[in-house]
């Protein structure tokens, strides 16, 4: 290459970064909102494969089994984890301020951020749970 060729690169490479912008408290607020908003969706879906859990728990499918005790545990242990699921959604929604307003805009980012990641680790138990009990409710033919 070039001396050209190198003095262009490295003076878009000094643009991008400097052009490179941390987003804001309320672009942050309205992503962690987007999550809330797929997760109470998600939330029917837990509920949902909760009961059909519940249903299975009481068939004849299951009572039939020759390792039944060992079913009965999983299902159990399945609804637990969707219940705790559920529950942690109810417990970030509680505390979350929607109106959060810091003495400073990085105070107000900080607070969306950390929001950010207790949804994401919610999002995250909703993920596992649910494909977890899919799969037990796809075995079973539960509908």
């Amino acid at each position: 290459m070039n001396r050209l060729n190198i003095a262009i690169l490295a003076l878009l490479t000094v643009l991008f970064i400097a052009c490179k912008t941390e987003p804001d408290a309320k672009a942050v607020r309205q992503e962690v909102l987007n999550i809330h908003d797929k997760l109470m969706i998600d939330g029917e879906k837990v509920i949902k494969n909760k009961m059909k859990l519940d249903t299975l728990l009481v068939s004849d499918q299951i009572k039939l089994s020759p390792d039944s005790a060992v079913l009965k545990q999983k299902i159990v242990g399945l609804i637990t984890q969707l219940n705790a699921a559920d529950e942690k959604m109810m417990d970030w929604m509680h505390f979350f301020k929607d109106d959060f307003k810091g003495k400073t805009a990085q105070e107000d980012l900080d607070y969306y951020k950390s929001e950010m990641v207790k949804i994401r680790a919610v999002e995250d138990k909703y993920i596992k749970v649910t494909k977890a009990s899919d799969s037990l409710i796809r075995i079973y033919n539960v509908k």
